[in-house]
């Protein structure tokens, strides 16, 4: 398993070099069939310490003019934020950005920022004690795919794996 940009996890499955691809906010397109695979909830991650750690749930306006650790401008994620916050009237000012959430849960860690995240990829920092997520009072999802070569056939392993993440009971 390796971490790349979509774009080259895109690239990757057009080659060949992989069966399958794992990506947020997957499309399909003339030579790569997208499958939906779930929906994970957005949630505001800051430091423990931050006043927003404080809340049972933050609202979108709560975050106006708040420092904020963005993705990169050219990530899909950081389009549907940026369009979230926009619909809502809300202006936040972006001090650092990434293209990994590992990177931003650093930045989060050392720092007064916030960031909108997906959930389950803060669990164990929060578990730890060293981030905190605040649920929002509106609902804001990160669609996840499994990508694969349109009529590709599938190795044994590569469609027993396909299987196992498909499969809703596992």
């Amino acid at each position: 398993v390796n971490y790349l940009r979509p774009e080259k996890v895109y690239q990757a499955v057009l080659d060949e070099r992989v069966d399958l691809g794992l990506v947020s906010y997957p499309e399909t397109t003339r030579d790569v069939v997208a499958l939906p695979w779930r929906e994970e909830p957005m949630v505001v991650a800051c430091s423990p310490d931050h006043p927003l750690a404080r809340r049972g749930q933050v609202r979108p306006e709560d975050l106006e003019d708040t420092e904020f650790i963005g993705f990169d401008e050219d990530l899909p994620i950081r389009r549907d934020i940026d369009r979230f916050l926009r619909e809502r009237g809300v202006h936040v000012r972006v001090v650092m950005q990434f293209d990994n959430i590992q990177s931003m849960k650093e930045a989060l860690r050392l720092g007064n920022a916030v960031s909108i995240l997906p959930a389950p990829m803060l669990r164990d920092e929060v578990a730890e004690g060293r981030l905190h997520t605040t649920p929002m009072d509106c609902a804001l999802f990160r669609p996840l795919g499994i990508i694969h070569r349109r009529r590709k056939t599938f190795p044994r392993a590569a469609q027993v794996f396909l299987d196992l993440l498909r499969d809703p009971a596992a």
